[in-house]
């Protein structure tokens, strides 16, 4: 598991599972400088990616500094993370799940990489990550889920899906898109983007592809056996909410109402 990081540095990497070699177990990460990666399995492999992307969210979420990351999926249909629901109600996971929504949502997301490409980033520091460390006015996260089997939607133009992938991970925001492998057969330009734009982990028969676009040092795979992620996450989100310090948040006097609501008469 990673330490917690309070410089508020988004981590090297994404843990996607361990390598095992008798009693030895070594962490196996993907690099996260590059903004992220597609996750692509075959039907029967489902239930096993799902845990992985599940287990990896609420790992950072547990890990890095309380409202320094926000998880926002993509999807609609058979709901998937349910151990990440709850974190709706402390505003550190939130759903679009019709095409109203997603645009609302990708909206929001893409004024934010904008602003950030404007306001905040620069030769001396060219990442929300590398900002996050110099300066007291912390920018959050965003880690972005995106069911490629059910977004983009046609309400999205490739100029700006395009637009999207290419600028997100400077401004803070990471991909990890999903789906079956079907979907690498769209006719979607704007599916097609996204699956061009992000290296990619193919999972068939509950086996995972783990390739040198992955992970550098594939050579350990030679004699070592590779085991996706799959953590407690009953511990993990019971951390993410002390970290959340619900009590606080409970608080009477820590909630702030509007001002002005009184009804005139």
């Amino acid at each position: 598991m990673l330490d917690k990081d309070e410089s508020y540095a988004f981590p090297w990497g994404f843990h996607i599972g361990d390598l095992r070699k008798g009693e030895d177990t070594i962490p196996l990460y993907t690099v996260s400088n590059d903004g992220g990666f597609c996750l692509l399995y075959d039907k029967v492999s489902e239930a096993k990616a799902d845990k992985l992307l599940e287990s990896l969210c609420l790992e950072l979420l547990s890990t890095m500094p309380h409202e320094s990351l926000k998880v926002d999926l993509f999807d609609f249909g058979k709901k998937k993370f349910y151990n990440l629901s709850p974190l709706q109600y402390i505003h550190l996971y939130r759903t679009a799940y019709n095409p109203k929504m997603m645009l609302a949502l990708f909206n929001e997301l893409e004024e934010t990489i904008v602003s950030r490409h404007k306001e905040f980033l620069c030769c001396n520091r060219p990442t929300i990550s590398e900002h996050n460390q110099k300066s007291k006015l912390k920018k959050m996260y965003h880690l972005v889920l995106m069911n490629l089997e059910n977004f983009p939607t046609e309400e999205f133009d490739l100029r700006r899906i395009k637009n999207f992938v290419e600028s997100a991970s400077q401004a803070g925001v990471y991909i990890i898109a999903f789906g079956n492998q079907e979907i690498e057969q769209s006719e979607s330009q704007t599916t097609q983007a996204i699956l061009q734009h992000l290296k990619k982990i193919r999972v068939t028969q509950g086996k995972f592809a783990i390739t040198e676009e992955i992970f550098e040092f594939v050579e350990l795979l030679e004699d070592h056996s590779f085991e996706s992620l799959d953590l407690d996450k009953s511990a993990l989100m019971e951390q993410t909410l002390t970290n959340a310090d619900l009590e606080s948040l409970m608080n009477p006097e820590n909630i702030k109402l509007e001002e002005n609501t009184k009804v005139k008469s």
